[in-house]
C-alpha cells in the first residue's frame, strides 16, 4: 500500500516536509517555552524588570517613528536594544528589546535631543545612538479580545520584551557613528521624504512614502478606508508583492539590456537586497526578501515546480530563526496567500481562461487563489473579504505599482537632475490621486465587502481539507477516490454494513436535532476589553444587539470604535445594533461612536442630559453618519423590552445637582435584566449620586455590577455596594493607566462589603456572561482563578 501511494502522486518531499514540520513544532515548544508572555525568562533579560522602576541603558535598534498631532506636539516612538540597566542601585547586564513612548517633555535641552543634527527628525535620535531612559518597565499589553490580531506575540517574536512610557526630563540621547550602513539608508529615506514633500501635498507623499517604505503616518483616513475596503491595504507595508514588483523590474531590465538569465537573477537579488535594506530590514522585510531571492533562483535554474518546494523550506527555515513568527498574522498571511498562488491560482486562472481573455483570468486567479488560501484566517481576524479586491487588483493595482516604481526612480534621478526627479514625482502625486479616485469608486460599489462569520475549528479542518483535495495531484486524487468508493461498496454490500451506515446516520440527525432543540435561548452580555474606559455588548435571545458605552480615547490617536469595538462585534456576528445607550458624554465612554457609525447600521444613539452639541463633539465630525444619526435624551424611570430583555433607565439626572465639574454628574445608571439575572451599569456614577439613589430607596440589586468610574475611589461608597449586593463585579480599566485605577481601597471594599468575585479587563480581557434567565455562567479571554 505504501508503494501505490508514492505511485499515486504522495511524493516522499512531502512527508519531508510534513516530519519537518513537526520537528519544528518540537523545536518551537522546547526552544521558546520560556519566552512567552508570563513564562520564564533568562536572568538577565529585561522582562525580568516589569512593573519596577528602572533605568535603561541601551542602543536605538533603528529610527525613531514621530508623530505630530494636532496640535503641533511630537510623539515618538523607539526600539531600544538594552543592554545595560540600573535598578536598586545595581549596575547590571541585560539583552532583549522594549518599545519607549515619548515626547517633547521627555528630552531636557541640555541633555537631550540632538540640535546639531541635519535633519529636524534626526534631533530625536538615529539607530545607533546610544540611549539612557527612566521609568517604569510595563509588561506588553493589547486590548485582550477574541479575533485581533495578537500584537504582543508578534513583539515577542521580534525579541521585544517590555515598554516603557519615559517621564519629563528622562531621556538622555548620545551620537554614536556606527551602523553606517543603516544610517544610508535612514539617509535615504529622508531624502525621498523631503523631496516628495516639496512638490506634492503632505497626505499624497505620506501615502506614497508608505507605498515604498511601509507606515501609515500622516496618511488621508479616507484614502486608508478606501485602500482597506478594496482589499489594497497591503500596498502600504512592505511585504511579498512588492518584492515580487522588484524582482519583476530587474527582469524587465535584464529583458531591456539583453542580460542572461543567471546575471538578470543576480540583479533581482542586488535590486531586492538593497530595496530590503531601505525598507528597514524588519522581520516580514527579511521573510519576504529571502523568499524572492529563492524563487528568483528557482526561476533563474529553470526549477519553476521547485518554487512549492522553496516555500515550505523558506518557512521552516523563517521559524527555526524566529519560532513565534508562527502567531504572527504577518506570517500567517503572507505564506498562506503565497501558497495560494503557487497551489491554487494555476488552477483557478485555467479553469477562468475558458471564459475570458487571459490577462483577466490571470489575475483573477491570482487574486482569488490568495484570498481563499487564508480564507479562514481573515475571518477570525476581520470577520469581512473584499468582493471588490477582484476589480481593484485589475484596475488599480498595476497603477499603484506603477507608482512605486517611478518614485524609487525619482528618488535616484533627483540626485543627479533634481528637477526631472521632481517632475516624476509630480507625476506619481498626480497618478496617486487617479488610483485613490477609482479605489474610492470600487470601495462604493453594492457588496464591496461581504461578510464571513468566524471558523468553527472543525470548519477550519473541513475547509482545508476541501482545499487540498482540489490541488493534489490528479493521481493522488484519483487513488484515494477508489479507496473511499471501494470503502463504500464493501460497507454497502453487507447487512452489518448497511445498519452501520444507516444507524450513524440516523444518530446524527438525531443528534443535532437534539442539540438545537435542547439549546437554551441565552442573553449575553460582553464588557470589552477597551483599555481605560468602558464598552459592553447585550445580545438578546434571538439576536438582537445593543451596547452600553462604546470607550473611546481621551487624544483620539486611536480610533477604537473602527478599531476595537467593531471587529469585537463583527466577531460575534453582530452586523448591526438596535441602538447605543450612552451613560455620559466623556471621550473613554462614547468617542467610539464615531468609528461605529457609518460602519455597521445603528437605529438610535441615546444620550445623557449634557446637551447634544457635547456629544457630537465627542463623537468627531469626520464622519458624516454622526449628525445624521438620531440621538434621543434618556429619560429617568423609562423603561424598554427587547426579546424578552427588560432594560431601565433607573437614573438620569438632567441637571448637575451636586456642584461638581467633572461631567460624572450626568452619569446615567442603567440596569439589563432577562429571567433572574440582572446588569447594572453605572459608567462613572459618583459618590455624591451614589448618595441620592440610597436615600431615595431606589431598588439597586444586581446579579452583575459594573464598577463605576474604573475602579475610582469617587464611586463605589459602602452603602451603594451593599444596596446593590452583586454576585460579580466587572472593572472595565486599563492596562497601566496613570490614574492609579482601580484603587486598593475599592478592591478592599469589594471584598468587605460584598460577596462579588472581581473580574478586570485589564487582567482577564473581554468578559463574557451568558444566562438562560435561570442559570449564569461567563467567560473570559484570560482564563481566571476560579
Amino acid at each position: 500500500m505504501g508503494k501505490d501511494m508514492f505511485n499515486n502522486g504522495l511524493s516522499p518531499k512531502l512527508l519531508v516536509n510534513l516530519l519537518l514540520v513537526l520537528l519544528v513544532a518540537g523545536i518551537i515548544l522546547g526552544r521558546e517555552f520560556n519566552c512567552l508572555p508570563g513564562m520564564k525568562m533568562a536572568r538577565n533579560d529585561i522582562g525580568q524588570w516589569r512593573e519596577q522602576e528602572i533605568t535603561v541603558l541601551g542602543e536605538l535598534e533603528n529610527a525613531p517613528v514621530i508623530r505630530i498631532d494636532d496640535e503641533g506636539k511630537s510623539h515618538i516612538k523607539y526600539l531600544v536594544n538594552c543592554e545595560r540597566v540600573l535598578s536598586s542601585g545595581n549596575n547590571l547586564d541585560t539583552q532583549g528589546k522594549i518599545i519607549l513612548y515619548a515626547n517633547d517633555d521627555s528630552f531636557d535641552d541640555h541633555r537631550g535631543k540632538l540640535h546639531e543634527r541635519e535633519y529636524e527628525e534626526e534631533k530625536y535620535g538615529r539607530s545607533g545612538d546610544k540611549i539612557k531612559v527612566s521609568g517604569k518597565l510595563m509588561k506588553l499589553h493589547d486590548y485582550q479580545n477574541p479575533g485581533r490580531m495578537d500584537t504582543v506575540m508578534a513583539n515577542y517574536a521580534q525579541g521585544i520584551h517590555g515598554q516603557m512610557r519615559a517621564g519629563k526630563y528622562s531621556i538622555e540621547l548620545t551620537s554614536q557613528d556606527k551602523n553606517m550602513v543603516s544610517r544610508i539608508a535612514e539617509r535615504i529615506r529622508h531624502i525621498y521624504r523631503s523631496q516628495m514633500d516639496s512638490v506634492m501635498p503632505k497626505g499624497d507623499s505620506a501615502a506614497i512614502f508608505a507605498m515604498l517604505f511601509g507606515g501609515y503616518g500622516g496618511i488621508r483616513p479616507e484614502l486608508l478606508e478606501a485602500f482597506t475596503v478594496t482589499g489594497l491595504i497591503h500596498i502600504l507595508s512592505v511585504s511579498g508583492s512588492h518584492i515580487t514588483l522588484m524582482a519583476g523590474t530587474a527582469n524587465v531590465i535584464g529583458r531591456l539590456l539583453g542580460l542572461s538569465g543567471g546575471l538578470t537573477s543576480v540583479l533581482a537579488t542586488l535590486i531586492i537586497a538593497v530595496y530590503s535594506l531601505l525598507a528597514g530590514f524588519t522581520t516580514p522585510v527579511i521573510r519576504s526578501a529571502i523568499m524572492g531571492v529563492l524563487t528568483v533562483l528557482a526561476l533563474s535554474l529553470g526549477r519553476e515546480k521547485d518554487a512549492q518546494h522553496i516555500l515550505s523550506l523558506t518557512a521552516l527555515g523563517i521559524l527555526l530563526l524566529w519560532p513565534l513568527s508562527l502567531f504572527d498574522i504577518s506570517f500567517q498571511l503572507s505564506f498562506g496567500a503565497t501558497a495560494g498562488l503557487l497551489y491554487l491560482s494555476p488552477k483557478i486562472g485555467s479553469f477562468l481562461r475558458k471564459y475570458m481573455h487571459r490577462y483577466v483570468a490571470d489575475s483573477l486567479g491570482v487574486t482569488m487563489g490568495a484570498q481563499l488560501a487564508v480564507l479562514p484566517f481573515m475571518a477570525w481576524y476581520f470577520n469581512v473579504i473584499s468582493i471588490s479586491s477582484l476589480l481593484a487588483n485589475l484596475v488599480v493595482a498595476p497603477i499603484v505599482e506603477l507608482i512605486i516604481v517611478i518614485s524609487l526612480l525619482a528618488g535616484v534621478i533627483v540626485g543627479v537632475l533634481p528637477i526631472l526627479g521632481q517632475f516624476i514625482f509630480i507625476i506619481s502625486s498626480m497618478l496617486l490621486g487617479l488610483a485613490y479616485e477609482l479605489t474610492r469608486l470600487i470601495a462604493r460599489l453594492p457588496g464591496s465587502q461581504i461578510y464571513i462569520p468566524t471558523f468553527s475549528l472543525p470548519m477550519w479542518g473541513i475547509y482545508y481539507l476541501l482545499l487540498l483535495s482540489v490541488i493534489m495531484p490528479e493521481k493522488t486524487r484519483l487513488y484515494y477516490k477508489d479507496q473511499i468508493l471501494s470503502l463504500w461498496l464493501k460497507t454497502k454490500n453487507s447487512n452489518k454494513g448497511r445498519y452501520i451506515i444507516w444507524g450513524g446516520a440516523a444518530l446524527m440527525m438525531a443528534a443535532i436535532v437534539m442539540l438545537y432543540a435542547i439549546k437554551p435561548n441565552e442573553m449575553q452580555v460582553h464588557f470589552i476589553d477597551v483599555g481605560q474606559g468602558d464598552a459592553a455588548l447585550v445580545i438578546t435571545p434571538h439576536g438582537h444587539a445593543f451596547m452600553v458605552d462604546t470607550g473611546g480615547t481621551r487624544q483620539g490617536g486611536y480610533d477604537i470604535g473602527a478599531r476595537v469595538d467593531i471587529p469585537y462585534l463583527l466577531h460575534y456576528g453582530v452586523r448591526k445594533l438596535d441602538f447605543i445607550m450612552l451613560t455620559h458624554a466623556h471621550d473613554d465612554h462614547a468617542k467610539g461612536v464615531g468609528g461605529i457609525l457609518g460602519k455597521i447600521p445603528v437605529g438610535a444613539v441615546m444620550i445623557g442630559h449634557e446637551g447634544r452639541e457635547a456629544y457630537l463633539k465627542t463623537f468627531g465630525g469626520a464622519n458624516p453618519a454622526v449628525k445624521t444619526e438620531p440621538l434621543v435624551t434618556l429619560k429617568e424611570g423609562k423603561e424598554m423590552t427587547l426579546d424578552g430583555v427588560r432594560i431601565q433607565i433607573l437614573y438620569a439626572p438632567e441637571e448637575n445637582k451636586t456642584g461638581g465639574s467633572t461631567g460624572n454628574e450626568f452619569s446615567n445608571l442603567i440596569r439589563v435584566s432577562y429571567g433572574n439575572h440582572s446588569f447594572l451599569f453605572t459608567g462613572d456614577l459618583s459618590l455624591e449620586h451614589e448618595s441620592i439613589l440610597c436615600s431615595r430607596g431606589t431598588a439597586l440589586e444586581s446579579t452583575v455590577l459594573k464598577v463605576g468610574h474604573h475602579g475610582s475611589s469617587t464611586s463605589s461608597s459602602e452603602n451603594f455596594l451593599k444596596a446593590v449586593k452583586p454576585q460579580w463585579s466587572i472593572i472595565s480599566v486599563g492596562y497601566g493607566n496613570s490614574f492609579g485605577h482601580p484603587k486598593k481601597e475599592i478592591l478592599d471594599r469589594l471584598e468587605q462589603c460584598t460577596a462579588s468575585k472581581i473580574l478586570r479587563t485589564d487582567e482577564n480581557g473581554a468578559v463574557v456572561f451568558y444566562t438562560d434567565g435561570e442559570k449564569l455562567r461567563v467567560n473570559t479571554q484570560i482564563v481566571y482563578d476560579k
